[in-house]
Order: structure tokens, then C-alpha cells, then sequence
């Protein structure tokens, strides 16, 4: 097949950026696939980007082009904020190629992508009343609030993008109730979940815990702090940055916590050493978690997961791969990291998790799931004439 996969790279890179890249290769083992790269980090902020967001005619011929020269038969959209805007919708659309869309996050609902603002998950903005975003503290700027809340209620209400995706992709059961529940028909929406690259062979568990992945407000590593301190201060490592670093820091000193190592943002090469060296690793969000890929290169190391029981953390760490507790108790993820003192507990759980993750979460299911989506859309266009 011809595959033509569209993403705008984030200013920070995390785990969505890093899935597309895994996605590309594994398609290119078999199929002829083109990546249509933006870089989100190449645009200056102000209003010529919140208008490129709404309409892009410079975007909207390089996909003309694109499409034209490369003859898909399959769009793969995954972030269009705010590099690509509705060129691959309407690009598609004109050239009768189907798109299919992964969701990554929310923000088909929700302007900031995480249905969380002010420091709790909220849903004021479901049904188009996207001035919530500017009333709330959802950016980091009142700009930016604006310019996100007036793109996606244009592209919602006034292009009606919506309808110009075949199939949306999602990548948990969590997800896939939620585009439902949305009003997505069901017949458009597909579970696929995420995948890793699990290893041929895994060391015993380790010693200590491991957070891995980025520091913001809605990732709850204020509450996993909180739970070391209940603990007595074990040994702990934090890997990633982000917008709460410096505060995050400064709380580890404040509580007195001398076993807290913070590790910045370690290379993707860093990662499997650091998920080695754990015991366990956790996921304390207060917001509906997707599918971290953290989670599942972690499992598929065999390290269970602790995580909060929010979004589609559950669905991974269920079934004995992990444990669950409560978002924002640091009492409950304190008891839930003690349950890891045995170490024997630890490495059944791990096996399991990485167990899951063979049958369910690597690349040989990813790919048959995805082709599934993708040769039922090439085949019902070329029996109308595409």
C-alpha cells in the first residue's frame, strides 16, 4: 500500500512524537509510506500562526501536491496543531482519499487537549462553548487561548472537519467509549492500541521506583512526591522536564527529600537503563491518561505499573500488571508503592505486564490493526471509483 502519514511535531518531544517515528518504520518494512513533517517548534507565536491554524492556503497546495504526486491510498493523520490546520482534511476530501485520524489526545473536544485546566479535569467545553478556554486558565497565555478556542470551533461547526475523517483511531478502550459517547458513529472509530518494541530478553526487577515522562500539572508528580514522604523517603528517580520542573524541585526540598533523584530529560537511549534499574514504575496523573507509551515500554521490560485509575490506565495495569489507586491520594499511591517492597510480587506482576504487552501491545497486532482500518477504506474507495 501507499501511505501518506501527516504529523506536526511538538516544541517538546514526548511519547506521541516518538510513536509516529516507531509507526513509519514498521509500515516500511512492507509498504511504500511518505512522511508530511511540520515542525511545531519552527513557528513564532502571534497572530499569523493562530491564523495559519484556521486556514493555510500555502499548507493547503503542499498537500494538493503531496497527494498528487505520491497517490496515496490512505491518509494517516495524527497531530495537526497548529504547524498543518485543515489543509490534510481538505485535502483529502478533494482528492477522495480516505483519512484516518489517531487520537492522541482531546482536543477534538477540548481547546488544550487534556479536558484539565486549573488544576482538575473539567469538561465545560464539550459541546462548542470553547470560550471556556479563554475564561479559564487553559494556556499560558490569553493569546493562545484565543487562537485555539476560535480554530477549533470554526473547524468543528464552520468546516465540519469531523466528517471528513473515515476512521478515527483509538488507541484505548477509554478512547474509544469517549468518541462514542461524543457522538462518533461507531462504525468509524477502531481500537488500536499503541505498540513498543519489547526486548528479547529482561534483567530482574530493581530496587527503587522510576517516574518517567513529562512534568506538568495534570502528570500528578506533586502527589507521587507527597507519597515518598508518607513513605520515608525511598529511593526514587524522575526522568522528563517540563513546565513544572523548577516547582516540582523546589517541593522535593521543601518536604525534605533526599532520595529523589531528578534526572532531566534523559535520551530515548537513556530510557530502557532507567526502567531497568526500577522496580516499578508510576503514573500518577490527575487528568484521563490515553495510552502513555512510557507505560508500555515499561511493561514490556516487565516492570508493573502503579497508576492512577483515570482514562486508560486501568485497562493497562488490571488483571494483576500493575496496581491501581486513586488520582491526587497520596495516601493510596504511598500504600500501593508499598506493596512493592516484595520483590517476588513485583517480578509475577512485571511478567505478566510484559506478557500483555506481547499479545496485545507490539508491533506485529499494532500492524495487523492498522491494515485492518486501512485496506477496508482503500478497497471501499476503489469500488467508488477513487
Amino acid at each position: 500500500m501507499r501511505i501518506l502519514i501527516a504529523h506536526s511535531f511538538y516544541r517538546q518531544a514526548g511519547g506521541e512524537d516518538r510513536y509516529v517515528a516507531q509507526q513509519i518504520a514498521l509500515l516500511e518494512r512492507e509498504h511504500e509510506v511518505r512522511l508530511e513533517a511540520r515542525e511545531n517548534a519552527d513557528l513564532a507565536s502571534g497572530p499569523l500562526t493562530a491564523a495559519r491554524m484556521i486556514h493555510n492556503r500555502g499548507e493547503r497546495r503542499a498537500f494538493d501536491h503531496a497527494i498528487a504526486e505520491f497517490r496515496p491510498d490512505v491518509i494517516h493523520l495524527h497531530n495537526p496543531y497548529p504547524s498543518l490546520g485543515p489543509a490534510v482534511h481538505q485535502a483529502a476530501e478533494k482528492a477522495g482519499v480516505p483519512l484516518v485520524q489517531t487520537i492522541h489526545n482531546f482536543r477534538l473536544r477540548c481547546p488544550n487537549g487534556f479536558m484539565f485546566t486549573e488544576g482538575a479535569p473539567c469538561q465545560r467545553c464539550i459541546a462548542g462553548r470553547y470560550d471556556n478556554a479563554i475564561r479559564h486558565d487553559c494556556f499560558a497565555s490569553r493569546r493562545q487561548a484565543v487562537a485555539y478556542a476560535a480554530a477549533l470551533w470554526v473547524h468543528r461547526f464552520g468546516m465540519r472537519l469531523e466528517d471528513k475523517v473515515a476512521t478515527y483511531i483509538a488507541p484505548s478502550q477509554f478512547v474509544e467509549r469517549r468518541l462514542v459517547d461524543w457522538g462518533f458513529p461507531a462504525d468509524r472509530v477502531r481500537l488500536v492500541r499503541n505498540f513498543t518494541m519489547p526486548p528479547d530478553g529482561v534483567v530482574p526487577v530493581g530496587t527503587g521506583g522510576l517516574y518517567l515522562g513529562r512534568l506538568s500539572g495534570e502528570k500528578g508528580v506533586d502527589v507521587l512526591l507527597r507519597a515518598l514522604l508518607i513513605l520515608g523517603d525511598p529511593p526514587f528517580e524522575i526522568a522528563g522536564d517540563g513546565p513544572e520542573a523548577t516547582n516540582l524541585r523546589a517541593l522535593a526540598t521543601s518536604l525534605g527529600l533526599q532520595g529523589v533523584r531528578f534526572l532531566g530529560q534523559i535520551p530515548v537511549e537513556a530510557v530502557p537503563a532507567a526502567i531497568d534499574r526500577a522496580r516499578f514504575v508510576v503514573f500518577p496523573s490527575t487528568w484521563d491518561e490515553n495510552a502513555p507509551l512510557a507505560a508500555l515500554e515499561s511493561m514490556a521490560r516487565a516492570r508493573p505499573i502503579i497508576a492512577s485509575a483515570a482514562g486508560g490506565l486501568p485497562e493497562l495495569a488490571e488483571n494483576g500488571r500493575g496496581r491501581l489507586c486513586l488520582p491526587g491520594d497520596a495516601d493510596a499511591l504511598a500504600e500501593a508503592i508499598a506493596g512493592y517492597d516484595d520483590a517476588p510480587r513485583a517480578s509475577a506482576d512485571g511478567d505478566r505486564a510484559r506478557q500483555f504487552v506481547l499479545d496485545e501491545c507490539s508491533p506485529e497486532p499494532h500492524l495487523k490493526g492498522l491494515l485492518g482500518v486501512y485496506e477496508r477504506l482503500a478497497g471501499s474507495s476503489t469500488r467508488q471509483g477513487r
